[in-house]
């Protein structure tokens, strides 16, 4: 019995280590900066991405090794997650990943996109944590902001990644917003 109750102490110590050092590195302890104000105009460069939000990194990834392959700075990569996943199934998420550009090369793949996104309204969201923890760290916090300050989302979320280093990474999310009535 002695051995049971050290075996369930040290298995109930080992797997509260991996949780701490886990929202740890993916910045669960990371404060979340939000402001609202205009982000100038954006040019990106993208793919399509139909399904769950979170497999769009490939697309990404892909976007990201064609524009270093021409010589086009992707300092700034981005995922633009266009449906609400609270009202649509996830095999119909429709997401946008690429990189934001500062011209638009003429050479672009077949199955590329380009678009403009004009100056506008936005709540910037900054965050040096793990976007993979942005839905629960960042958007919650950004949904009350808005209702604090009376702003409506008018569009689809923008996350713009920047990538310092190895084990850094800041993440700016931008929700579109008009003044609410």
């Amino acid at each position: 019995m002695k051995i049971l109750r050290q075996f369930l102490l040290a298995t109930v110590l080992a797997v509260a280590t991996l949780v701490g050092y886990l929202a740890y590195h993916l910045g669960a302890f990371k404060s979340v900066d939000i402001a609202d104000g205009k982000r100038p105009a954006m040019k990106m460069i993208y793919k399509d991405h139909t399904g769950s939000y979170h497999k769009i990194v490939s697309v990404i990834q892909e976007v990201e090794t064609w524009a270093k392959s021409q010589n086009i700075d992707c300092t700034e990569s981005f995922g633009e997650y266009i449906d609400d996943p609270n009202l649509i199934e996830e095999i119909r998420l429709r997401s946008r990943g690429g990189c934001i550009v500062k011209d638009v090369p003429a050479n672009l793949p077949s199955d590329y996109k380009t678009q403009e996104v004009p100056e506008r309204d936005y709540v910037i969201a900054v965050f040096a944590g793990s976007p993979g923890i942005g839905p629960v760290k960042v958007y919650p916090k950004v949904e009350s902001y808005m209702r604090n300050h009376q702003l409506v989302m008018d569009g689809s979320v923008i996350e713009v990644y920047v990538i310092h280093s190895k084990n850094e990474m800041t993440t700016t999310y931008l929700f579109p917003v008009i003044k609410g009535i």
